[in-house]
């Protein structure tokens, strides 16, 4: 795929359909404005919303400012400056002149450079209903004739294997693989991208992620906060559409996946792709939902179906656990959990990988539960820490627990935002960290059955309190199938002061120095859960 250079001034049309949406005005043009700003644009860019709203430049600037990282002494002239590039364009997603309007709007400005080449770059901020149309209209008549042409897709990619088939279909006649980006942004998270460098260049784990070592996996999705903005959208897909189907089963990939035979982006993405071939399809008994009510000692944490905005018969799911099984010789035998939860006790994207059970003492191993877990966390703010065991300070050998620790926000280095870096990569071409169209299709084929099964037997999701861990028996599935949860798995953690709550759970003693136990392994209660 032919990059787009930065440093030249070829004409670049930047289309964000969808504009008059909070994506847009929140994330995508607050990323437009700071990469104009700092010149990673390339030069001859000029940026065009499309939407059924009228919009006009000198209004609309003012509903994005608030999302914009402005500086009042240094930023107001260049911030009026990049305004004079966005063009405002009107119409309807299913009408074919609309497009046509958008194409000879977007032909004006590429013919001021004197060029006939120009790239061209659409980016799909839409509800899914919208996807068909506009993809359709889009392949047929504002495609660059001699320039790039390339299509960002968001989140949710359907509702389901039936529903997606069509539109991979469509999408693929309308415009080539190498032209299209589904774009997932937790890929663009530096700890999921350091993990390629931790997993295959370091021998430490580059050996020890198999079978043979590690015990379970468990990927978590959890957010404190109640299901408000996009409710409509949120009861119609429920959270296992909303996050397991794209974020949490890319971040399965990344840990599972075997090493690329090459560098190429093509090997990259085929590892992805038969890792989710590998996957088995789960079935009810793989499967907990749950959704919070009424928090007990807070009446102002209401239930999901007492929010004004949600439906009182609704049972779609705000909690999710499943467990999926990899059919390989690397990971057979080791359960993936995945477990997504609104309204939770707090907010935190994680992958922790637990390793195998260390015997300390043969004549006490039964009672001894010492795992080591590589911990690579993206929330609420980026780290890679490793726990295990060390000696207490003091004259008897008593083990702690402690952490290797590596804060990526805190590195020399300042990495750039999600949303920058993903559109930095758009448009150079760069599509290792996007979806492919068979990816997504591998996906549904794995989750389909069971959402099916959830969408037409209607089961009655297990009921959890606002501000809680989620429903007791998810934890004990994930105990049954091998996961091992301590009481000091919720350390506390701030951004300015990073402490860990360690506890003696060992202790050394006897004139052999051989390991006792000084109490049972910590095993989480109903409460803390």
């Amino acid at each position: 795929m032919q990059p787009i250079d930065p440093n030249n001034d070829t004409a670049t049309s930047f289309v964000v359909l969808g504009a008059s949406g909070k994506l847009a005005k929140e994330k995508i043009f607050p990323a437009l404005w700071a990469l104009y700003r700092d010149n990673r644009l390339p030069q001859g860019t000029r940026i065009f919303t499309y939407c059924r709203t009228k919009l006009h430049t000198r209004t609309f600037r003012l509903t994005c400012a608030p999302y914009m990282d402005l500086d009042p002494e240094r930023d107001p002239p260049r911030f009026n400056i990049f305004w004079t590039t966005v063009h405002c364009v009107q119409g309807q997603y299913d009408q074919a002149d609309d497009y046509v309007a958008l194409t000879e709007a977007m032909v004006r400005q590429e013919t001021k450079h004197n060029q006939v080449y120009a790239n061209r770059i659409f980016y799909l901020a839409l509800p899914p209903i919208t996807f068909d149309h506009v993809t359709l209209n889009l392949g047929r008549m504002c495609k660059s004739p001699l320039g790039c042409t390339r299509i960002v897709v968001e989140k949710p990619f359907a509702r389901n294997d039936l529903t997606f088939k069509p539109y991979q279909t469509l999408l693929c006649q309308s415009f080539k693989e190498s032209q299209i980006y589904m774009i997932d942004h937790y890929l663009s998270k530096q700890i999921s991208q350091n993990l390629f460098g931790l997993r295959f260049a370091n021998n430490l784990w580059s050996e020890t992620l198999n079978n043979r070592h590690v015990a379970a996996v468990l990927i978590t999705w959890k957010c404190e906060k109640p299901v408000k903005a996009r409710a409509e959208y949120f009861n119609f897909y429920g959270i296992i559409r909303d996050v397991m189907t794209n974020h949490m089963m890319q971040l399965l990939a990344l840990v599972a996946m075997d090493k690329p035979y090459t560098n190429t982006i093509d090997d990259l993405r085929d590892q992805r792709l038969n890792i989710f071939k590998d996957v088995v399809t789960p079935d009810m008994g793989d499967v907990i939902i749950g959704q919070y009510r009424r928090a007990e000692n807070d009446p102002e944490k209401m239930g999901y179906t007492e929010h004004s905005y949600i439906p009182r018969d609704s049972l779609t799911p705000t909690f999710a656990m499943v467990v999926l099984h990899i059919k390989s010789r690397r990971w057979s035998g080791v359960p993936f959990i995945l477990r997504a939860g609104k309204a939770m006790n707090d907010t935190k994207i994680e992958v922790r990988i637990q390793y195998k059970s260390v015997a300390c003492d043969e004549g006490n191993s039964k009672d001894l539960d010492i795992r080591n877990e590589l911990v690579l966390r993206l929330a609420p703010f980026e780290e890679i820490f490793m726990r295990l065991r060390l000696k207490q300070p003091g004259e008897e050998l008593c083990l702690k627990e402690a952490a290797l620790n590596l804060r990526v926000d805190e590195r020399d280095t300042k990495y750039m935002p999600n949303f920058r870096s993903q559109i930095l990569d758009i448009l150079k071409g760069n599509q290792s960290m996007f979806m492919r169209t068979d990816e997504q299709c591998e996906i549904w084929r794995i989750f389909s059955p069971i959402l099916q099964k959830i969408d037409l037997d209607r089961p009655k999701p297990l009921p959890y309190d606002f501000g809680t861990r989620g429903p007791l028996l998810a934890y004990r599935k994930a105990e049954r199938v091998g996961f091992v949860f301590f009481t000091s798995d919720e350390w506390r953690e701030s951004k300015e002061n990073l402490h860990y709550t360690v506890k003696s759970s060992r202790i050394l003693s006897g004139p052999h120095y051989s390991l006792k136990p000084d109490r049972q392994p910590a095993k989480l209660k109903p409460s803390e859960i």
